[in-house]
């Protein structure tokens, strides 16, 4: 699609839209082929942008919709080149994680997917969150932001939200979190809020307090261990690092929201506990 494409159709009234979609059903694979894109200007602006309004107007069918879940929940999309750094193929696996995190939202009203597809959307987005080694943020003025870390943290919220959220991908999804904070790279960016955000879906769902609390000491019982085993490394420090910025996230999340006090106690003493260190 030319930019000119894009200027018509974002003129026309939501009914003139949503015929012209029916007419021209092609345009499904237009956006698709652009989700990755390396052009911000392109990949936000113009097909991010055009793919929301549709979702939102109600003017994507749901055979399009599964076209969209099809092509972007597997190796065309959330795992595609999983384990490379540096590529451009981050950004298809970024917002393959952002369009999927907006169909899932919207789906809590349209109910399109069936458990399985929900399901099969949930792995691979632990998947996702576990073996992004690709940290990048911010790239740069072109390319716009990968994030792919936070983007795969939004759309485990979605799915957590979702009232067919299965809760025995629980404990994957928090061992993905802990993953992270092990990859030798500081996050700089908020994704400390992201992967908090995660969290307290899981905690808003009713989650047993007694397991982010198990959880939450293993974190700190892992970096204990690494400091006997190995000293304090480079990796050891920016793992403590990452850990304590997670810490002290989660612990105003629960300060604020007024939940879980026992869990929210344990965490301010472990934050007093390892600020302390150096």
């Amino acid at each position: 699609m030319l930019v000119e494409d894009y200027d018509e159709l974002f003129e026309m009234s939501v009914d003139e839209r949503k015929h012209y979609i029916q007419l021209n059903p092609t345009i499904v694979e237009n956006l698709l082929d652009g989700v990755g894109k390396e052009d911000a200007a392109i990949r936000d602006k113009l097909n991010y942008r055009l793919f929301i309004q549709l979702l939102t107007e109600n003017a994507l069918s749901e055979k399009m919709i599964n076209q969209f879940v099809d092509h972007l929940f597997a190796d065309k999309g959330l795992l595609a080149n999983i384990g490379e750094s540096g590529t451009g193929a981050v950004f298809q696996r970024s917002y393959s994680a952002l369009y999927l995190a907006a169909i899932v939202n919207a789906d809590r009203q349209l109910s399109y997917l069936n458990k399985e597809q929900l399901e099969q959307i949930t792995q691979n987005a632990i998947d996702l969150l576990l073996k992004e080694q690709d940290l990048r943020s911010y790239v740069n003025l072109q390319s716009g932001w990968a994030h792919s870390v936070a983007n795969a943290c939004e759309l485990l919220c979605a799915i957590i939200e979702h009232p067919e959220y299965s809760i025995r991908f629980t404990f994957q999804i928090l061992q993905a979190i802990r993953a992270n904070l092990w990859k030798d790279y500081v996050f700089i960016d908020d994704e400390d809020e992201r992967f908090c955000n995660v969290i307290n879906a899981m905690i808003v769902k009713g989650i047993e307090e007694d397991l982010f609390i198990e959880w939450f000491e293993q974190l700190f019982d892992q970096l204990e261990a690494a400091a006997y085993s190995q000293g304090y490394s480079a990796l050891w420090y920016k793992a403590r690092t990452n850990q304590l910025n997670l810490s002290k996230t989660l612990y105003f999340y629960l300060k604020f929201a007024n939940r879980h006090e026992k869990l929210r106690s344990i965490v301010s003493i472990f934050i007093q506990r390892w600020i302390k260190l150096g």
